[in-house]
């Protein structure tokens, strides 16, 4: 092609024949350019948003969750040691060597095991995740009419 044999001979001046119209080569490759066809820009891109950000953000599940977290948070700020103080209570001192004991016999104290354990709950809490996510976004799309 025409193309490929300028564009080469920019690339390697050695080989390179002389032009004849060096002015109207970057003309011809910028026309040419033009002329390519070009993949469709999406129509949505360019048009306005139907809504405006803060309600697309307000809208979005990430958002709910983090909102309704930091609605708890202000409402009680204390709820997260209350929990703790709650779950404390069960487990006294008095269980934790019954529950070293339980953990041995399992095999539960080994490296190997706490780390597969572990990594198996973070796998579990990702996956939680991701269907707490997808569960708010079908909310929050039904009450918004989409």
């Amino acid at each position: 092609m025409n193309v490929d044999r300028e564009i080469d001979s920019l690339l390697n001046p050695e080989r390179a024949p002389a032009l004849r119209d060096r002015a109207g080569f970057v003309d011809r490759v910028m026309q040419r350019v033009a002329l390519e066809e070009r993949p469709a820009l999406s129509v949505a891109l360019w048009r306005a948003a139907p809504v405006p950000w803060w309600i697309q953000a307000a809208t979005d599940p990430a958002s709910i969750l983090a909102c309704a977290l930091l609605a708890l948070l202000w409402w009680r700020p204390t709820w997260l040691t209350e929990l703790n103080g709650h779950l404390s209570d069960r487990w006294s001192l008095l269980a934790w060597p019954a529950i070293a004991q339980a953990r041995s016999t399992l095999g539960l104290d080994r490296p190997g095991v706490a780390l597969g354990l572990e990594i198996l709950g973070l796998l579990a809490l990702g996956w939680a995740s991701l269907h707490l996510y997808r569960w708010i976004e079908r909310l929050t799309r039904r009450s918004a009419g989409a």
